[in-house]
């Protein structure tokens, strides 16, 4: 099906046939022609938007690694109750040191639930071999450590037995080459390097407790406790039986430490709206820049196309689907770059996580569609309203 037209060639009138204006193979055919025609504008169009969504899942991805990373490390000790002082943060690193270890004596005495309890002082390290870095290190009493945990899985050395001893885990030994037997200066003191644990499990660096108080001036403090009850089903009751003894410390069942982690960390929300809003943002101006232009660029060929019989509505749906191309190619590109993104990050940073998902990598996809079409909206509507007599005239 398609229009009849005639047309003079060589002297002569000859019949032709052209496509009829409707939702048609064609439409798709002309719209990706048209990307094709003007690659420099498609390309630099497909970068920004791909750039928007890599940011996005980038930006969200380091905020949730931070947060599930949290959250994994401490269930993977084994303890069924993180117990801290009150008004503390979830994340560990905000956490001081002001609780009495003897806290973990009374928790036994008063309530019957309780199996082991164990002591930690979370530090957070602010150098390391020279350079700035934020890693937990854990002090532990390692023995009642172990009871809890099984104790930490060893690829090379042992566990930390003597003073100034510390164990690390295969994340920084693959970062600074850390040796068992090598000295590492941390706050003033000299320690001396005994294991090499898998990561994943507690603090990235663990040392033991009596010479992180000593280092620090905080003798017989700590900074939460972990507690393991007779069974891991009865956490809750565990829980309420802590709360009631011990009113207004924060205690927290392990296994609701990520849901709260998402509920109470300060800022997360504000900070994917506004993640999300600025994407929105940045994919409607690149595409309505990009349209825009593309629109003066084709004044008169949308000129003959409305004066062979294309509607405005013919009009504006090519150019949404020539958006949309553009937006689908984009968005693609997004998610090799923050793959890519992450990979670099996760080479020059390797205690940082960067969690991508496929939820956000579905919202930041569907953001940068909706941006990319709202953004090319104005230019199509305004390309279907054009007068075909003076699109032809145009110079």
């Amino acid at each position: 099906m398609g229009i009849t037209i005639y047309r003079l060639v060589d002297g002569q009138i000859r019949e032709a046939q052209v496509p009829h204006f409707g939702y048609t193979r064609e439409m798709a055919d002309l719209a990706a022609a048209n990307m094709l025609h003007r690659r420099t504008r498609t390309l630099v169009s497909v970068l920004g938007i791909g750039i928007q969504v890599a940011t996005v899942m980038i930006l969200v991805g380091l905020v949730n690694g931070t947060l599930e990373g949290i959250s994994a490390r401490l269930e993977s000790v084994g303890a069924d109750v993180l117990f801290q002082p009150p008004d503390a943060s979830l994340i560990l690193g905000a956490t001081h040191a002001v609780m009495p270890t003897t806290l973990g004596d009374a928790m036994k005495e008063k309530v019957k639930a309780v199996r082991e309890v164990s002591p930690v002082m979370n530090w957070q390290v602010s150098r390391l071999k020279g350079n700035p870095e934020s890693i937990n290190l854990w002090a532990v009493d390692y023995a009642s450590y172990a009871r809890i945990s099984g104790g930490l899985f060893f690829v090379k050395g042992r566990a930390i037995e003597g003073p100034w001893e510390l164990n690390v885990d295969t994340i920084l030994e693959r970062k600074y080459g850390f040796r068992v037997g090598e000295e590492v200066d941390l706050m003033g003191r000299t320690f001396r390097i005994v294991g090499l644990s898998q990561a994943g499990s507690g603090g990235r660096i663990h040392a033991r407790l009596e010479d992180i108080q000593e280092a620090n001036g905080t003798p017989g403090m700590a900074s939460f406790f972990l507690v393991k009850g007779h069974s891991p089903q009865e956490a809750g009751e565990l829980t309420l039986a802590l709360q009631d003894a011990f009113p207004g410390y924060k205690v927290t069942a392990i296994a609701q430490i990520s849901e709260q982690l998402e509920r109470t960390a300060v800022g997360l929300r504000e900070f994917r709206t506004a993640t999300t809003g600025i994407s929105v943002l940045l994919s409607f101006l690149v595409v309505l820049l990009a349209m825009y232009t593309a629109i003066v660029e084709r004044t008169r060929e949308i000129g003959i196309l409305r004066a062979m019989g294309a509607t405005r509505g013919w009009v504006v749906r090519l150019l949404l689907r020539e958006s949309a191309l553009i937006c689908v190619a984009g968005i693609l590109v997004g998610f090799a770059l923050a793959v890519s993104g992450r990979s670099l990050l996760m080479d020059m940073f390797p205690a940082q996580d960067v969690r991508l998902t496929q939820g956000w990598a579905a919202i930041a996809g569907g953001l940068g569609l909706g941006g990319g079409l709202l953004g090319a909206l104005y230019p199509a509507v305004r390309a279907a309203r054009m007068d075909p007599l003076r699109t032809l005239n145009f110079e």
